[in-house]
């Protein structure tokens, strides 16, 4: 005799099953991807190229305003904000569907550009009429203003949020902001035509880096005290690992990146990339460093843990992604 067992069916409530559907489709679709997102700002055809660090391969390609420079992205908005200088607007960018949700016109020029901690409010440095903005980000047509020193260019948040430091590159300074009175409680001397800024995940060390000074200025926002640290040909840009002990500098006219020793305050390590290396951001959830070239068309990675070169991603024409160009994963 054969007995024929019967399976009780299994019943869930519809409605939670639906929610733990779309929340598996929407992981799937987006924030599940691990690695995050790099958005490269291509100022030579005005595109965006969007690399998924997971794959170290571009899935996207998003047309913007003339000239992108600035990038800030944020996982928690879901969007990607971009500075294009000659186009003198920002483009907001959706970063779930990769295209332009709105071009916001400025009637002046903006190039840096950073996002608060908390994605509510973005500043903009315009460097043709000396200022920067704070747009609020649920209201873009919500701004404050501030004059700065001359032709302000790199910009980047405390991780409190309660001041922003500008650097000014023809006054040779970088400013720190009060953000909630939009006040210059500070001015800093630096070395010659600083440029990119990088700040250490605790905020206590701000780096600022002098183009025409072949060096990085390393301030103790505490203190304020300043050292200095000689870099390669005509730096640019840098960007902080996750412990704050190592900081990586592009010089575009050396083709590689500095490797410093923060505690020793000296290069320790020489990286060759890309031509005319500009924007470089690290990716904290790989331990790996993205560099912008912009001469080749490329960007470098290199693998943090040695401070070797491991790949090189073809993107668009004169890549720059200026700022925190990776989108971590929002958890």
């Amino acid at each position: 005799m054969i007995h024929i067992t019967t399976i009780p069916q299994i019943r869930f409530p519809l409605k939670p099953l639906l929610i733990l559907l779309a929340a598996f489709s929407a992981c799937i679709a987006w924030s599940c991807q691990a690695g995050g997102f790099a958005y490269i700002s291509n100022q030579g055809n005005n595109t965006v190229s969007v690399i998924d660090l997971a794959s170290n391969q571009v899935i996207a390609s998003i047309e913007v305003g003339k000239a992108p420079v600035g990038v800030a992205t944020s996982a928690t908005l879901g969007r990607t904000y971009i500075s294009n200088v000659d186009g003198q607007s920002i483009s907001v960018i959706d970063s779930q569907h990769y295209k332009v949700l709105q071009e916001l016109p400025l009637h002046g020029s903006p190039v840096g550009i950073a996002l608060s901690p908390d994605s509510k409010t973005l500043f903009v440095a315009d460097w043709f009429e000396d200022k920067i903005l704070a747009l609020d980000t649920a209201d873009l047509t919500q701004q404050r203003t501030v004059n700065v020193g001359k032709a302000p260019a790199g910009i980047i948040v405390s991780p409190d949020g309660k001041q922003l430091y500008v650097a000014n590159r023809d006054s040779n300074d970088v400013a720190i902001i009060d953000t909630a009175s939009m006040q210059i409680v500070k001015r800093i001397a630096v070395g010659e035509h600083p440029f990119g800024l990088g700040l250490s995940r605790d905020g206590k060390q701000l780096y600022a880096v002098n183009v025409y000074s072949n060096s990085v200025s390393m301030i103790d926002t505490q203190t304020h005290q300043v050292n200095t640290i000689k870099v390669g040909e005509h730096p640019y840009c840098v960007t902080v690992s996750t412990d704050g002990s190592r900081i990586y500098v592009t010089n575009t006219q050396s083709d590689n990146v500095s490797v410093i020793d923060v505690a020793q305050q000296k290069v320790i390590s020489i990286v060759p990339v890309g031509g005319y290396p500009e924007g470089i951001s690290f990716d904290h959830a790989n331990q790996r460093v993205y560099v912008a070239n912009w001469f080749d068309n490329t960007v470098s990675v290199i693998d943090a843990s040695n401070n070797k070169l491991v790949q090189t991603i073809a993107t668009d024409k004169q890549s720059r992604a200026f700022g925190q160009f990776i989108q971590e994963t929002a958890h």
